[in-house]
């Protein structure tokens, strides 16, 4: 009765307690989720203005081109002149100016590098002459790239639809050279009196400078992407789609629900102005559970504690009322430990009286169980030491056996000796405890009892076993081959006909091993074959333990339990001709398993 007041309130206790701390668990976690997602969207605003920032730099760089009318029309004549006549033209209109420096677009870009530390290079491409400038902090560098016009102007189309790309490495090897971690922004150079397109300008950046600037301004939360219109990633935080179109389709209007990626996540989306970027800012599930495993086991913890303190002080307010409910506990555990002697002596007539009247009948009833089954485990243990030494020593049987083989050879019966030898070999490797050996251990057994049959029927019996080198070493159950070889012995040989054969071949067939065992000898009738089959189908039943193919049965199920569904035993036989047994098992080395 007070165990039960004891359990019932503890259960209230514990109901109560895990609503708490599941409440407060499910707020620390919207919490946690909600700053969790408020830095991952700082570091997306970071991110866009950094990208901005780019952006409207290089269009700077434009502006300046297009609104300066020597800077144009310099950078047309470059891009529609052999670079000798560019020089040329650069020298005449010094001489004609007078001008010790005059404004170029190498100057120019070169600024431009200077200031904006985030970008590698500038190249400059010429669609008439077929030829690029790569301009970078050290160096500047002309690049002809005659006889590769169809490479060229594959690469400009994809370029004209991806204004932002990365830079593989393929391509980076036309800007003189990159690092694998780096993007582009591209932009066609038109002839501002004419209109035609002369040719193109790429601005490389470093991606590596965009984790730089993240860690510096913004205590990076989730993953931080960066993806251009046509959805390629020309920046992962995680360095896990880089280069690669994002495979999930990613909606402004979602953003901040959970969405289905490669695990559920928050979403935060920023429009990079008109530069044609997207700043993705994911949050994954698996993020916040880890950024709440301290909170979870911390409530648990704390929940523990005061479920055992309150356990305790109920446990303490009714142990007064509880002195005969101890008793016989203790009582209980005493039988437990072994003490069978252990009785209760109880006054009065309650309901705990009558339990230790049940519990002293109890233990009389069980001392005299535990003599009843002792005396018989006695017996047993007796009758089991009479079998076993009963049973022979078998090196005293491989002894005998060899003592009878060397006496055969004595007296010239060689043909006996290697019998007696080849029946010792079989008899150890038949006792050996170990169930399962090497391909090669088991063709040597089989080896071995054809010889018996083989010197038997001196001959009128040719055996051939063949296997392959790469699976000697593999493990197969012990006793697999020797059933089917002992079924042709038995019931396919022709002990009247000289041309009787048999032969073994063990080969691999992808991650399997097939064991095929061959005969030329009476063959199976095809009502009988059909039978056969249906057992290993599990169609029917074996009629009786005499049935021809009980081995077969043997060895099928065995594989079966062993290896599983997929592998086993398959027949084909032809009467009058023979029959072709397959086993199939999978290609274990010592120690796997299936």
């Amino acid at each position: 009765m007070f165990n039960k007041i004891v359990v019932l309130y503890s259960t209230v206790m514990i109901v109560l307690f895990a609503i708490a701390a599941t409440l407060v668990y499910q707020y620390q976690t919207q919490r946690i989720l909600r700053e969790q997602t408020d830095a991952n969207l700082k570091s997306a605003h970071v991110l866009n203005i950094y990208l901005s920032r780019q952006y409207e730099g290089i269009q700077n760089i434009f502006q300046q081109i297009y609104g300066d009318a020597t800077l144009s029309d310099e950078l047309i004549y470059f891009l529609n002149h052999e670079y000798e006549s560019y020089l040329k033209y650069r020298l005449d209109l010094y001489t004609k100016t007078g001008e010790q420096r005059l404004r170029s677009f190498n100057t120019l870009l070169k600024n431009y590098l200077e200031q904006e530390t985030s970008a590698r290079s500038v190249s400059i491409y010429s669609y008439p002459n077929n030829f690029y400038m790569h301009i970078s902090r050290t160096n500047q560098q002309l690049n002809n790239e005659a006889g590769s016009k169809n490479k060229w102007e594959t690469w400009f189309a994809r370029r004209e639809q991806h204004s932002w790309d990365t830079m593989p490495q393929n391509e980076s090897s036309r800007s003189g050279g990159s690092s694998p971690r780096s993007y582009s922004y591209s932009r066609e150079l038109k002839d501002p009196w004419t209109l035609h397109r002369v040719g193109m300008m790429n601005v490389e950046f470093d991606a590596r400078q965009i984790s730089s600037w993240l860690e510096s301004r913004a205590s990076v939360k989730g993953r931080i992407l960066v993806l251009n219109a046509q959805g390629t990633v020309i920046y992962d935080s995680e360095d896990e789609y880089y280069g690669q179109t994002y495979p999930y389709h990613l909606e402004q209007e979602k953003a901040g629900d959970w969405v289905e990626l490669d695990e559920p996540s928050k979403v935060n989306i920023l429009n990079v102005g008109n530069a044609g970027l997207s700043v993705v800012g994911i949050v994954s599930q698996s993020l916040i559970e880890e950024s709440t495993e301290s909170l979870r086991t911390g409530l648990i913890l704390v929940t523990l504690v005061f479920m055992a303190a309150s356990f305790a002080i109920t446990f303490t307010i009714v142990r007064k009322f509880s002195k005969k409910v101890q008793w016989i506990i203790r009582s209980m555990n005493r039988i437990g430990e072994g003490d069978l002697s252990t009785r209760i002596q109880m006054s009065g007539e309650d309901e705990l009286q009558q339990i230790s009247r049940r519990f002293n009948d109890m233990g009389d009833r069980l001392e005299q169980y535990i003599d009843k089954m002792y005396t018989s485990e006695i017996k047993q243990k007796n009758a089991e030491l009479v079998a076993l030494q009963s049973q022979i020593n078998p090196h005293f049987l491989y002894n005998t056996l060899e003592s009878i083989r060397m006496k055969a050879y004595f007296v010239g019966a060689k043909e006996v000796g290697q019998m007696i030898y080849s029946l010792s070999v079989m008899f150890k490797n038949m006792v050996k405890k170990s169930t399962v050996v090497t391909v090669e251990e088991e063709m040597d057994m089989c080896s071995v009892y054809l010889d018996l049959f083989r010197i038997r029927y001196d001959g009128r019996l040719e055996t051939e076993i063949e296997v392959d080198p790469e699976i000697q070493n593999v493990s197969i159950i012990k006793l697999l081959v020797q059933p089917i070889v002992e079924n042709y012995i038995v019931h396919g040989f022709r002990p009247l006909e000289d041309n009787n054969k048999i032969s073994v071949r063990a080969r691999r067939a992808d991650d399997r091993v097939v064991i095929i065992v061959s005969d030329n000898g009476t063959g199976i009738p095809e009502e009988k074959l059909t039978q056969i089959r249906g057992m290993l189908d599990k169609v029917l039943q074996p009629p009786d333990k005499g049935y021809r193919s009980i081995g077969l049965m043997n060895v099928h199920e065995r594989i079966v339990l062993n290896y599983g569904n997929d592998y086993g035993v398959s027949i084909n036989s032809t009467e009058g001709q023979g029959t072709e047994v397959r086993m199939e098992i999978p290609m274990l080395r010592k120690g796997e398993t299936t």
